[in-house]
């Protein structure tokens, strides 16, 4: 599959929604409730992220996202903030593919982006934060996180990550 990822804008905030919904419908049915499929409440929150910034607990107040794009739509996104939650530079806001556009290297893709950005501005970390139900962790120790506890893993040195390098691969970094 091919893809471009490009730097989202508050008018990107409706595609990003729909594949916030979409995903966590399709791959995650258990942990998504009513308020997770709330569309106004949903678009206010990214577009206040995007024009406004991260209003999340030690958040340094910015917010920055990528939208992956394939055959002209969007098909992921990720977000982050800068923070000093957990002694990081940077936070994880959120990182989802649509189903159908998964296990193509849009997630690895989007997370390099975001570490190549941190990196080439001097930060070293980025932490985050996930339900410890959510199999998707896995995701993050594939990329050299380490966990911190069974709600936050940590990337000490994104330098790997920049570079498109995953890190070490134990099964045992995030548990199920």
């Amino acid at each position: 599959m091919r893809f471009r990822i490009r730097q989202a804008g508050a008018a990107d905030a409706d595609q990003i929604v729909a594949i916030l919904i979409a995903t966590k419908e399709a791959s995650l049915p258990e942990l998504t409730a009513a308020h997770d499929r709330d569309v106004p409440f949903w678009t206010r929150r990214w577009r206040d992220y995007l024009t406004e910034g991260s209003r999340a607990q030690q958040s340094r107040g910015d917010g920055v996202a990528y939208v992956a794009e394939s055959a002209g739509r969007a098909v992921g996104f990720v977000a982050y903030h800068h923070t000093t939650r957990h002694g990081a530079d940077a936070e994880l806001e959120s990182i989802y593919v649509l189903p159908g556009a998964q296990r193509h290297g849009i997630g690895s893709a989007l997370l390099r982006v975001v570490a190549r950005r941190l990196v080439k501005e001097g930060s070293r970390s980025l932490c985050v934060g996930y339900d410890a139900k959510n199999p998707f962790k896995r995701f993050y120790a594939k990329h050299g996180a380490t966990e911190l506890n069974a709600r936050w893993a940590i990337w000490r040195d994104l330098g790997d990550v920049a570079r498109g390098k995953g890190g070490p691969r134990r099964p045992t970094a995030l548990r199920d």
